[in-house]
């Protein structure tokens, strides 16, 4: 009976939530304030569509946008992100896309990847958008091993294959009341698990008890649609509501005959919020997620993953004064079936400018971290198949820091943070720890990336500058240093070390932008750097350090009209030598060149 409680409270509340949207569609709302722009990059979705209680901007420096790219395939690494409450940054513009209806763009590189983007606005009107976009990313050289293979009597070289393709379309359409927004997105990912496999062997027979087959391509789909509506036009009440479903396939297991896995998801979602005085709010938000995994021994292999539903019920209060904006709330998350969990945390945002030359600003949040199939294969494709990584728990993320403008075209912001979170994963190579005698059956990998878990404490520390001169020349660094807590002994009784597999102590981003004012040549730099990495053997007895991300890439681009140009870019221009995980390395230096037409 208790574990129902939380149901019944979360549909009871979710209840009102829709009985409230719906006595009230003829009123004002200034929910959405937002120009359409054709962009290349920009794919809105219904998550981007209606975002409440926002922080307010300071007075930055202003430019166009831009997109400030560098390739996919040699900074695959997915650096440890750090919670930024205020906007993202702008760089100097390149071209204005609200001009044009469609792009495409098409790069070639001298390892033979291949990019390419087109999208087209079938519709750009007051009352309606409907954009198309489809975009591939193709790899297939060599990489180079950073371990020593030579007692295996390899080259230590092996075949990176990847080949992603992903389209859809984004529709809006304005009722005046409400805006009616959609959206469909598929992806297809072939690619092969090229890490580093080292077989095992039994004694006293010198041969090898299992086989892998590396050149043997996986083969993903990902689809998500969502549906949605926002109210506009409304003097008390504003309201949202939104429905999705996202759905991910793999053609394989650990091997061939191995059928893959699927998983579905449902969501739906809504807030409302109202004003009780002109300057006090409330408000109440939910969300509902199912998922459903259609392999039975998938699902005994995860006794998380058995079918189950989560619930979340977020009831805050708005106080609005001045250059003050607080918002108090608390959030109830509740999983049904799998493990059972339920968890409070809190819902603070709170932040105090004065005259927009300086901001202080405090997040207290939480909540429970969406680790489905689907948001795995974009935070990891190389995850062992057969596993489904565990939903993570936070009662507590806090974020506090000061940010302010002392010229008027440089940006300070200071900020620190300190997260608690229940059953972390962490990922290490799971170096040929699954034996197959048959050589006729071989593995599709030798090194499955494997999570483990831990509760962990997380204090962050950083500053993130921006610098802009009039039109032609911004910059913006950014650097966070973490520090990991794994709760219990450093050693357990079976000599198991606890440690942050794979996280960067310190991580340092940097963006600069320049034009030239006399002709159309712009260029772009970008570097990322992650620090203080380590990794495991399958025993997690063993800690070995992990080369540094230090990628460095330079892009030049000479716009010979408005609407037709070409670059070339220079990319991991330090020859930098790093893994995605333990084995799985890195392209090299590369040259990609391009064009870019818009009509």
């Amino acid at each position: 009976m208790k574990k129902m409680k939380p149901f019944f409270l979360t549909t009871f509340a979710l209840s009102c939530v829709l009985s409230l949207q719906a006595q009230n569609s003829v009123k004002r709302d200034s929910i959405i304030n937002r120009e359409l722009m054709l962009e290349k990059e920009y794919t809105p979705t219904i998550h981007d569509a209606a975002k409440l209680n926002q922080l307010p901007e300071l007075r930055e420096p202003q430019a166009p946008k831009s997109q400030v790219e560098f390739s996919n395939y040699t900074v695959p690494y997915n650096v440890q992100s750090a919670l930024t409450p205020l906007g993202p940054h702008a760089y100097l513009g390149q071209m204005n896309y609200s001009k044009y209806r469609g792009y495409l763009t098409a790069g070639l590189s001298s390892l033979i990847d291949f990019d390419g983007d087109v999208g087209y606005q079938i519709l750009n009107t007051d009352k309606d958008w409907l954009n198309v976009f489809f975009s591939h990313r193709s790899s297939g050289c060599n990489v180079s091993y950073l371990q020593d293979v030579s007692f295996l009597g390899e080259t230590g070289k092996q075949r990176f294959k990847i080949n992603d393709n992903w389209g859809g379309l984004n529709f809006m359409h304005d009722f005046e009341w409400i805006k009616f927004l959609a959206d469909v997105k598929y992806t297809g990912s072939s690619f092969n698990y090229y890490g580093l496999s080292i077989p095992r062997y039994t004694d006293p027979v010198d041969q090898p008890n299992n086989y892998f087959d590396k050149n043997t391509n996986q083969n993903d789909g990902l689809l998500e649609a969502h549906v949605g509506v926002v109210s506009e036009n409304i003097d008390e009440i504003n309201y949202k509501i939104n429905a999705g479903y996202t759905s991910f396939t793999q053609k394989y297991g650990n091997q061939l005959f191995d059928k893959g896995g699927k998983e579905s998801r449902f969501l739906i979602g809504g807030d409302v919020n109202a004003k009780i005085t002109p300057t006090i709010g409330i408000g109440l938000s939910g969300l509902i997620t199912t998922y459903s995994y259609s392999d039975k021994t998938f699902k005994l292999l995860n006794d998380s993953t058995t079918n189950y539903w989560t619930y979340s019920l977020n009831p805050y209060l708005n106080w609005e004064n001045g250059n003050m904006n607080l918002t108090l709330g608390v959030k109830m998350d509740v999983e049904l079936g799998g493990r059972g969990k339920i968890m409070l945390s809190p819902a603070i945002r709170f932040d105090y400018h004065q005259d927009y030359q300086w901001m202080f600003y405090l997040l207290a949040e939480g909540g429970r971290k969406d680790n489905s199939q689907y948001n795995l294969f974009y935070e990891n494709r190389y995850v062992d198949p057969l596993i489904r990584v565990m939903d993570s728990r936070s009662p507590l993320d806090l974020t506090a820091g000061v940010k302010f403008t002392p010229v008027p075209a440089f940006t300070i912001d200071l900020f620190g943070g300190y997260k608690i979170t229940q059953d972390e994963h962490f990922f290490y190579s799971n170096i040929g720890n699954k034996i197959i005698l048959d050589d006729n059956l071989p593995m599709l990998s030798g090194n499955w990336i494997t999570p483990v878990y831990e509760d962990a404490n997380t204090f962050k520390a950083g500053a993130d500058l921006k610098y802009a001169f009039q039109n032609s020349f911004e910059l913006g660094i950014k650097g966070t240093y973490y520090h990991w807590a794994i709760s219990g002994d450093k050693y357990t009784a079976d000599a198991t070390l606890h440690e942050a597999w794979n996280k960067p102590d310190f991580e340092l981003n940097l963006n600069a932008a320049y034009r030239i004012p006399e002709i159309p040549l712009r260029f772009d730099l970008s570097y990322i750097g992650a620090y203080g990495r380590k990794a495991t053997d399958p025993s997690l007895s063993r800690l070995f350090s992990m080369n540094d991300v230090n990628d460095l890439s330079l892009k030049g681009t000479y716009s010979f009209t408005p609407w037709f140009s070409i670059y070339l870019s220079l990319n991991n221009l330090l020859f930098s030598k790093y893994d995605l995980c333990w084995g799985y390395p890195v392209q090299d230096f590369n040259i990609m060149g391009g064009l870019s037409i818009l009509f």
